[in-house]
């Protein structure tokens, strides 16, 4: 008999997942989904189907079930959903934690959990929103083994395309191979960016760049650039690939993580720069992706890119 799930977060990173656990996750059972904003949760479950349901209160969706699934926008707000969730009964439960947090916060909620007699992982993944509706996310658990077996089957196949097994491993490895990774993340979408304002400038029409970068760089870098070519990073009604806020908050911890080993890392302080210059120009809406606008704007073009592909990435007519 499959396990109880509960999703908790629905961003877009914890919706895509959520949604593929219940199509792919060869459940019997209705996945609970909540979220802060119940209508979000509410709505989302609406969208799914009979295999998923939201519930309000926190402690309601978790009561009932056997694995707790997070992923969560800050740091803060695992903190303090696990000091909610810690207060009760939660004996015999099993917590997966996929937000972006500090290896001593996983470190320390993993003592806690412990403490309370239910089990824990930290499971960060690697990918964007649209990779992980396509299920093609990588994950990397990390925390006893026997912990980290009972949730490889709603891994490859269901969420991700491929596991980086840390099993045994301190969970506090994966939160800390997930800020290190994010080093190459943030310069692949300001790399991305600077070659299309390059283009641009230098007259080579963005769509051939495009077209070029897909081929050379498929994947990640392709998505990066149909988000910015379809204007994706400004439209208001369109969520952000990644708030801005996220953004700087996940840049500072990796900043604090090299400063403590001194470790200089001079390109990743350069993108954190543009970064803050998207947070000035459009306050708490801003894209991590607009950090194409800034650079335009630095080169002497609109923030705003004029549309040149379609959201399928397919050219403009």
């Amino acid at each position: 008999m499959a396990p109880k799930f509960t999703y908790l977060g629905m961003g877009a990173m914890g919706r895509a997942m959520s949604k593929n656990l219940v199509e792919k996750g060869n459940l019997d059972k209705p996945v609970t989904f909540w979220n802060r904003t119940h209508k979000v949760a509410s709505e989302w479950a609406a969208f799914v189907g009979p295999g998923a349901n939201a519930v309000e209160d926190l402690l309601d969706a978790v009561k009932d079930a056997d694995i707790i699934w997070s992923c969560l926008a800050t740091q803060d707000a695992v903190f303090s959903c696990f000091s909610r969730m810690l207060d009760t009964n939660v004996r015999g439960k099993f917590f997966v934690e996929s937000s972006t947090v500090t290896s001593e916060a996983s470190n320390r909620l993993a003592e806690r959990v412990r403490e309370a007699g239910a089990e824990f992982i930290s499971m960060p993944v690697f990918g964007e929103p649209t990779i992980a509706m396509a299920g093609k996310l990588v994950a990397v658990p990390a925390g006893p083994k026997e912990s980290v077996t009972k949730i490889l089957p709603y891994l490859e196949g269901v969420v991700a395309r491929g596991v980086v097994n840390l099993s045994e491993q301190q969970v506090g490895t994966a939160s800390h191979l997930k800020l290190i990774g994010n080093v190459m993340i943030l310069m692949m979408i300001e790399a991305v960016a600077e070659t299309h304002v390059l283009a641009e400038k230098t007259g080579l029409m963005n769509e051939v760049m495009h077209d070029a970068i897909n081929i050379l760089w498929p994947g990640a870098a392709g998505v990066y650039s149909r988000q910015m070519l379809s204007g994706q990073y400004y439209v208001d009604n369109v969520s952000p690939l990644v708030p801005i806020d996220m953004a700087v908050k996940v840049s500072s911890h990796v900043l604090n993580l090299a400063e403590a080993h001194g470790a200089e890392l001079p390109a990743y302080k350069a993108v954190r720069r543009q970064i803050e210059a998207v947070k000035n120009h459009c306050g708490s809406q801003g894209d991590l992706l607009g950090v194409y606008g800034a650079g335009r704007l630095q080169s002497g073009l609109p923030y705003e890119k004029e549309k040149v592909l379609k959201e399928d990435g397919t050219r403009m007519n």
